[in-house]
């Protein structure tokens, strides 16, 4: 975790990834700036505004991209800005109110997209069935969402009764799919913001996410097993 930025009050930063997954290039300000200590002495960092970087977190990759062609990795600061590191900051330090062009990589921020709605909807499938989510990654090669088994193993207590809960979930998420509905995001006056699928659910979330669910294509429900104390339910998903 990165050091807090050293001014006494965090600098406003619009988020601006919140309102909209499909921004993935534009100008804006540097609003902070500071370093943070790691093994070989003090690493620069930099906070933008409005800022389009999703950094890591809610089991969502970070993005990739760049600040005026330098490439750059966001993270999030004890304090909630997320700011930007990178080696090349080093040689061509940017001062507070300057302004730059930023860049996300754009087919990396729409399959982190899809994957995460696809998740929520895995979610919303598995808390119907009666399962209590208690974890989940939505990196793409590792989807998954964990659930506790306690109470159900006996409906999953073979793979002929694993693979017809597995065709179940894989029919609940077409059908879900197949209605089209809308992907929102709101963020209330606390600063909580909130994801609502239309047809399926409404959760707290600060990842990014897919317009409507006919962004998505070949998602794919792999498998689902016990393991490590956990039922454990692989996916895969696209953007259209």
């Amino acid at each position: 975790m990165a050091d807090a930025p050293s001014s006494p009050a965090r600098p406003a930063q619009e988020q601006a990834y919140y309102g909209d997954t499909y921004l993935t290039d534009t100008e804006a300000y540097v609003v902070a700036s500071g370093e943070t200590a790691d093994d070989g002495g003090a690493s620069p960092w930099i906070a933008v505004s409005p800022n389009i970087f999703h950094p890591k977190g809610g089991g969502q990759p970070s993005d990739e991209g760049t600040v005026d062609g330098v490439r750059v990795a966001p993270e999030r600061s004890d304090d909630g800005l997320v700011i930007l590191t990178g080696d090349a900051l080093s040689a061509a330090p940017l001062a507070v109110g300057a302004a730059v062009r930023c860049s996300v990589d754009a087919e990396k921020r729409r399959l982190h997209a899809a994957l995460h709605t696809a998740g929520h909807i895995l979610g919303a499938l598995g808390e119907a069935r009666g399962w209590r989510h208690s974890g989940h990654s939505h990196f793409p090669g590792q989807a998954r969402l964990d659930f506790d088994p306690e109470g159900h193993e006996d409906e999953l207590a073979s793979p002929e009764l694993r693979e017809a809960v597995r065709a179940e979930l894989q029919t609940g998420m077409d059908q879900a799919l197949a209605s089209r509905g809308a992907v929102t995001a709101a963020v209330d006056e606390t600063g909580h913001r909130t994801v609502t699928i239309e047809g399926v659910n409404a959760e707290p979330c600060g990842g990014t996410h897919v317009r409507s669910l006919a962004d998505l294509t070949n998602v794919r429900i792999l498998d689902v097993k016990i393991k490590r104390g956990a039922i454990k339910v692989r996916y895969e998903a696209e953007h259209a």
